[in-house]
């Protein structure tokens, strides 16, 4: 489960909002669940067995209309279906499913219910590429009329002309003179033969028109459901991703049919960046069309071409044209962000939630923007809507700043609880109170409201549906679908390798979601080459793609050493029009930080001074970045230089030499000393940066509580002018040291909590304190939160928290596991693995039941943790007379 955040920033001058309730499955969604979940396990007859009695599929030869049902509904084999919300008007007679195949195609199935016999029954059903029978708000201009076809019945100019020659001889028999009788006897013949040639031509002219209008009554009754049938191969061919061409339909197909398969090579078409086929087969159709598909193409292509004009009137044209959903308001709103129409794509969540959408996506981010306007009841009353919907794991929330005051409420505490071992595991009051008989191969499993099936390979989703769980269903873990995903996402990778490269792609919003989370994956596991390999030939000029796909393509970039492919992806970003035309001056901050880190000063500099104009009212946040950029460059510029065998230190001007050669000596002698708990033998030279006490709280932190930090491979440290290498300082040294040690020994792919717990071990002081003696149980963070806290929360207070609770897993990792205990942490990390990973290969255990075993060991165990191989830097300085080398020069910090 994800849930995104991009449309926060863009939606500054909303107004409050109040989220609204989701509505439960109606019964004609409940019978609709039922087929389809009999669909997926056993095809087309479990439909046909459901068909209402006046179906129009009931006309057709049995094996005609399964095929009918089939080139609808696609494949069943490896796709996944999920049930979304209707506009409240239809649902009692219709049920609408996104359908998702394993190529990435998309599809959106109709069915129309009707009540019968105490059940309901489906009457037909219809795809997107189908005309809507819906009246469009929007009615088709002239320009449609124009382009009607002219009538070709070869009875319509003989009828013309007789009538003008019988206009022109009767005006010539009223003006004739009464000498010319014969004239007029002839010219009366003529009117009598040309007037009954054209009563003639009348008479077959009105039957011809007669008749092609039975023609067409006759052809419609015959095609009351349109025939798709010869589209069968094609459909599968898609759906699978082999090869297409060879099941293209034939060129002779007519009506219906052939304009189906023209949307659907429009759609392929434009997943495969073939823009001017998908453009000249949409300028072809009707403007605005009937066909939702055909509108829907409109809005992807011109949001691939940067027409945003275009893309909003098509989708808003798509929209229209119904049956008014969730699943489609929601592609319109994030296409409307995207390109820069944020009141718009406000406008289509809140719609979401005033339907009742049964999306637990929805809720989740009307939450978040209820936050950021600081909205805080309306944000806490959609929050719980989200998390009784669909709880996911809390990192999620934990990692969203703007939520942190929501978190802390007491009604939301009591929900949500971020002290608990485990992820949240409950289910809806109401599950199995209106169960449905699954399949017998299905696999069923409920979270809060949220019910999925799991039907072989294939899968039905159904948001709100836990009343519809079989007695005895399986309640599991918000983790489930995090970890499940997970592992689809990176099974993903071989099928999208190739077809994330295409920016079409990422037009269709099911693909683009699934290339997103598959780029997440092979990051979070580490698999950098991977990710490069997939997102080779992306510009981010391509206003489609994700910018955080590319912010993941540059860090992998680094992480194999391709520096300098990583800057030029960097700058090439700058000039993204699709970031530009965005709300969203957090990007650009991220951006402008990661400029930075490779020593882009100039440009990082430019970049945030954007993200300060977008958004005045956190300018001074950015400009307090801008300082600490202007200072690195400083520090890599204007500063001296002094070199050990593993360390380059910088230093100012009014900083002594031999203060620096003896930080540098200092230094070398906690690196040996830090081997014993991280073994690096080739590490490799490190930048310290040393800066004076005012300069590192004006410039870097503004806060007397941070004393050192590591970030992008260099140290930086507010040594300069200290009187003595006293325990405290080295203390602090150490700890940073320890950082570049651990990132080095483990290709820096050690999780945060691993990195703070051990630099926290490391540290020469007395003793450390044992986090279970310290907090109540309700106060103690979950293992699985400490990263989540650690990178980037706003409570000072938690942080402090995260940080001692990690310092006494490495206690414990020690106590119950030895020093192989952290060997086998950070060999694991070092080959990629996820912190559920290495603590499965440490002890067997899950996170959680990992975190039980650590709470039941800190309650037993020592009040504080004490160290006894203290080294005095100091006193060694004292007895040697080398207290001198501490002095300054210039003027007085």
């Amino acid at each position: 489960m994800r849930f995104r955040v991009a449309l926060v920033c863009a939606f500054v001058s909303s107004a409050a909002f109040a989220a609204g309730d989701f509505r439960p499955l109606s019964y004609a969604e409940r019978a609709a669940v039922q087929i389809a979940a009999n669909y997926l396990s056993s095809g087309p007859q479990a439909v046909y067995d459901q068909l209402s009695s006046t179906s129009p599929l009931r006309k057709l030869a049995k094996n005609d209309a399964l095929q009918e049902i089939e080139v609808r509904f696609g494949p069943p084999t490896g796709a996944t279906w999920e049930l979304q919300t209707v506009v409240p008007a239809l649902k009692d007679s219709t049920a609408v499913f996104n359908v998702s195949y394993p190529s990435g195609a998309d599809e959106t199935v109709v069915l129309n219910l009707e009540a019968e016999n105490a059940d309901f029954k489906v009457h037909d059903l219809r795809i997107l590429a189908e005309p809507s029978s819906t009246e469009p708000i929007f009615q088709p201009m002239e320009a449609n009329a124009a382009a009607t076809p002219a009538n070709d019945n070869p009875n319509r100019l003989p009828l013309l002309a007789g009538i003008v020659a019988c206009v022109l001889a009767a005006s010539s028999l009223l003006t004739a003179t009464r000498k010319a009788a014969a004239a007029r006897l002839m010219i009366a013949a003529g009117i009598a033969l040309v007037g009954g040639g054209g009563y003639i031509a009348f008479n077959q002219l009105r039957k011809s028109e007669v008749d092609a209008a039975a023609l067409q009554i006759e052809a419609a009754n015959k095609e009351s459901f349109p025939r798709l049938a010869k589209l069968l191969p094609f459909r599968r061919a898609i759906a699978a991703g082999t090869d297409v061409a060879s099941a293209a339909p034939p060129l002779a197909l007519k009506g219906v049919a052939s304009d189906v398969a023209k949307l659907w090579n429009a759609q392929l078409d434009l997943e495969q960046m073939r823009v001017d086929h998908a453009t000249r087969t949409l300028k072809s159709e009707a403007e605005p069309s009937q066909t939702p598909l055909t509108e829907i193409l409109r809005g992807r292509l011109a949001f691939l071409q940067a027409k945003e004009t275009d893309s909003v009137i098509a989708y808003e044209h798509a929209v229209n044209l119904g049956p008014g959903r969730d699943g489609l308001w929601l592609e319109t709103s994030q296409a409307l962000d995207t390109l820069g129409f944020s009141d718009r794509a406000e406008t289509y969540l809140k719609r979401l939630s005033k339907i009742g959408s049964r999306d637990a996506n929805v809720y989740y981010s009307l939450a978040i923007l209820a936050a950021f306007h600081n909205h805080q009841d309306d944000a806490a009353t959609a929050l719980k809507t989200a998390w009784n919907l669909r709880p996911i794991v809390r990192e999620q929330l934990v990692a969203t700043p703007v939520l942190w005051s929501i978190l802390r409420k007491p009604d939301v505490v009591t929900s949500i609880k971020l002290s608990a071992a485990a992820e949240a595991t409950f289910a809806s009051p109401v599950v199995s109170t209106r169960a449905i008989q699954l399949p017998p191969n299905a696999q069923a499993r409920v979270s809060g409201e949220y019910l999925h099936v799991q039907l072989g390979d294939s899968e039905l989703s159904i948001p709100g549906g836990a009343c519809l769980a079989p007695q005895g269903t399986p309640v599991v873990d918000a983790g489930v679908w995090s970890r499940t995903e997970d592992q689809k996402a990176l099974a993903d990778f071989a099928q999208l390798s190739t077809v994330a490269r295409n920016a079409g792609s990422y037009t269709q919003p099911q693909l683009r979601r699934r290339i997103e989370k598959a780029a997440e994956s092979l990051a979070t596991h580490n698999r950098w080459n991977d990710l490069i390999q997939m997102t080779d030939g992306l510009s981010p000029r391509s206003e489609q793609v994700p910018a955080d796909l590319f912010f993941l393509r540059d860090m992998a970039l680094q992480r194999v050493n391709r520096i300098e492919d990583a800057k030029a992806l960097l700058m090439e970003m700058t000039h993204s029009p699709s970031l530009k035309r965005r709300n969203d001056p957090q990007q650009f901050v991220e951006l402008g930080g990661m400029l930075s880190q490779l020593d882009l000063f100039d440009p990082a500099i430019k970049v945030l001074d954007h993200a300060a104009q977008m958004k005045r009212d956190t300018a001074s946040g950015i400009d307090d970045l801008v300082g600490k950029i202007s200072m690195n460059k400083r520090l890599a510029t204007k500063y001296q230089t002094i070199k050990t065998t593993h360390f380059e230190i910088h230093f100012p001007d009014d900083v002594s030499p031999a203060f620096a050669q003896q930080m540098g000596d200092i230094l070398e002698k906690e690196l040996k000393r830090e081997q014993k708990w991280v073994s690096t033998p080739n590490f490799k030279p490190v930048t310290v940066n040393v800066v004076w006490w005012r300069d590192f709280r004006s410039a870097y932190t503004g806060s007397d509580f941070i004393l050192g930090f590591y970030q992008g491979g260099k140290l930086t440290i507010p040594f300069a002018g200290i009187p003595g290498w006293y325990p405290e300082i080295t203390a602090i040294m150490s700890h940073e040291l320890c950082h570049a040690v651990i990132a080095q020994a483990t290709n820096d792919q050690a999780p945060h909590w691993f990195q703070e717990g051990l630099a926290q071990r490391v540290e020469m002081v007395p003793y450390k304190a044992n986090a279970f003696n310290m907090y109540d149980d309700d106060r103690l963070l979950s293992v699985s939160l400490l990263d989540a806290v650690l990178r980037g929360s706003p409570d000072p207070e938690m942080i402090g928290e995260a940080y001692v609770v990690s310092q006494t897993i490495i206690r414990f990792i020690e106590s119950a596991y030895g020093q192989k205990g952290i060997d086998t942490m950070i060999g694991a990390y070092r080959d990629g693995a996820t912190t559920d990973e290495a603590i499965l290969k440490l002890s067997g255990l899950s996170v959680a039941d990992f975190d039980a075993k650590l709470r039941s060991w800190g309650r037993g165990s020592t009040k504080v943790f004490e160290n006894h191989d203290l080294i005095d830097y100091s006193q060694q300085q004292q007895e040697d007379g080398q207290m001198r080398w501490s002095g300054r020069r210039g003027s007085s910090r």
